[in-house]
């Protein structure tokens, strides 16, 4: 990516990493990681050097459709999709016709925009038909559970979480059970070991494989399928299977196909907690040897799993849930009652009496829940919120931890310095402006120096902001045009529009006008003339109610995005 983006570091970058192993490890094994990095950087280089024709019909395949957002595949490459799209749905193949603008968001894996002037609608193939079937078990779903439970059940049993209210899926993150919403390895788990029962290993190898495909083919699925496709094929050709070779080949399956999910948080997730059981799951087990088997199998895979993925969670997500080890113990078997019974109705549901026979223990089950979580959402902690640089520090600490274990005792020292790094993060060097949603109002969160001040369309608490920030001030109910003056270099404007607050970022010529940071300026007293306006755009990401959007530093000349701590520079 680095490559793509700036030859000279990227390359001076990959020469330090060669650089590195080749004087730390066997040569043989050298020629070998060379052998794989040459192949990395050349399967990430195609897949986001592209051009697609302008004005030319191309075949694609609508790939995620909501209100504001459409995207789609082209020979296995995502597109965003512009223009006269509203009438797209999800699954179906479309011939448009259009201009291509390349514009790799790289987290996403999306090459570029393409802005649709006309478009033709194919007909229904094998995939559409599995997406159309999708909508009409939801609505049969819905019929008999309600909206809310069959929403649930979707995102359980067939990782569709576009049903799941925004509500709910704060609820799962409190609880850290955020998992059980997407199909993950667990589903994929049960799913076989029902089936293997039921019809033997290799019709159960053959169901797998299509409920991977149903299901969206998430990586933790498909890492899962070829896992559990090693372990059973290995013994048939007389090998001994190895978790973590098998591992390592998903991955590098995986990735071969979709190289930019090595910046997805799902993917790391998914094979950091595989990791943690491979690695300390025994281990684990044997110092909980006096609990009962049940209670001992159900913590130490709980424990194992989050003992890599906790960290990467906080850096990543930057935020830490506490209850996380209680909830997954108490939940997950309901869960796991519920996928059986969810893909159960699957099966059944062309035979009306059985499925409504499903159905009434699905409700029964999801009734429990809704009762356990209502407790445990009472019960415990609030969510820990994280700044970027705190974030940096648990992972840090982290280390340390692993250095000084390991007996490397000068890490200790390490501690003292990131004490400091935490006295200094509060002082803000260079202006930073995020986007925050609270219950649909929007709120600009301007931080420079010592001070930080929010400004929102509605009525918000300071609890409501849920960020690592001490608000020296709000101002609510805000309308119409108004500056602030940072400093001699910058202003920072906003613009209500409707219920809608948009930030531009304005670079003044010099003056000796002294401002103060925290008064709104109406537009008649703004300082002029401005040589440069950036406008910071506000995604419509989906994040907890009163987390960042998006972030923006305003470093010399130039605004840099924050995006999953990546950096964007915007002109």
């Amino acid at each position: 990516m680095i490559l793509i983006n700036n030859p000279i570091v990227g390359a001076f970058i990959a020469v330090i990493f060669l650089a590195s192993m080749y004087f730390t490890i066997d040569k043989k094994f050298f020629y070998l990681v060379v052998c794989f990095f040459i192949i990395g950087v050349i399967n990430y280089y195609s897949y986001f050097n592209i051009n697609l024709p302008s004005d030319s019909k191309l075949k694609v395949r609508i790939s995620d459709k909501s209100t504001y957002y459409c995207s789609a595949r082209y020979n296995d490459k995502k597109i965003n999709l512009k223009g006269n799209v509203f009438e797209l749905s999800e699954g179906r193949s479309v011939w448009i016709k259009g201009n291509f603008k390349k514009e790799a968001v790289y987290e996403k894996g999306i090459v570029g925009t393409y802005t649709v002037k006309s478009y033709e609608i194919c007909d229904e193939d094998i995939i559409s038909k599995i997406e159309s079937y999708r909508k009409g078990l939801h609505k049969r779903f819905s019929e008999n559970l309600g909206k809310e439970k069959a929403a649930l059940v979707m995102g359980v049993c067939f990782g569709d979480s576009g049903y799941i209210e925004k509500v709910q899926k704060e609820d799962f993150k409190k609880l850290g059970i955020s998992h059980v919403i997407s199909v993950s390895g667990l589903h994929m788990s049960i799913v076989y070991k029902v089936l293997e029962t039921v019809i033997g290993y290799k019709i159960a190898l053959l169901f797998s494989f299509g409920y991977m495909i149903f299901t969206g083919g998430q990586s933790s699925t498909i890492r899962a399928f070829i896992m559990i496709f090693i372990l059973k094929i290995a013994s048939k050709v007389y090998k001994k299977y190895d978790s973590l070779s098998s591992v390592s080949l998903a991955a590098i399956i995986i990735l071969v196909f979709r190289p930019f999910y090595i910046l997805d948080i799902g993917f790391m997730l998914s094979f950091l907690c595989v990791l943690g059981i491979i690695v300390f799951n025994k281990k684990i087990r044997k110092a909980l040897y006096k609990l009962p088997s049940t209670l001992n199998e159900s913590f130490s895979l709980s424990i194992s799993s989050q003992i890599f993925s906790t960290p990467y969670a906080v850096v990543a997500l930057k935020t830490f849930c506490l209850g996380s080890i209680l909830s997954n113990l108490v939940l997950l078997p309901f869960y796991t009652v519920v996928v059986i019974l969810g893909n159960m109705g699957l099966v059944c549901s062309a035979f009306y009496r059985l499925f409504n026979l499903i159905n009434y223990g699905l409700f029964t089950v999801l009734m429990i829940i809704e009762f356990i979580q209502k407790v445990l959402v009472a019960l415990l902690p609030e969510m820990l919120y994280f700044s970027y640089i705190e974030s940096l520090v648990v992972f840090g600490l982290y280390l340390c931890y692993l250095g000084i274990k390991k007996g490397y005792m000068q890490f200790k020292y390490v501690p003292i310095c990131i004490i400091f790094v935490l006295v200094f993060q509060s002082y803000k060097v260079f202006p930073e402006v995020s986007y925050i949603s609270v219950n649909k109002n929007n709120v600009v969160l301007i931080q420079y120096k010592r001070t930080a001040i929010a400004v929102t369309t509605g009525n918000i608490k300071g609890n409501d902001l849920k960020v690592p920030v001490k608000i020296d001030r709000i101002f609510e109910n805000y309308t119409g045009k108004s500056a602030i003056s940072l400093s001699k270099r910058y202003t920072i404007k906003l613009i209500c529009n409707r219920d809608k607050l948009e930030a531009l970022v304005c670079f003044t010529q010099e003056t000796n006008k002294k401002q103060k940071m925290e008064l709104l300026k109406s537009g008649r007293d703004e300082i002029t003339p401005f040589k440069d306006i950036v406008k910071l755009e506000n995604d419509e990401t989906y994040v907890p109610s009163g987390t960042i959007i998006n972030k923006y530093i305003i470093i010399g000349n130039k605004v840099l995005k924050f995006s999953q701590g990546l950096e964007e520079i915007i002109d």
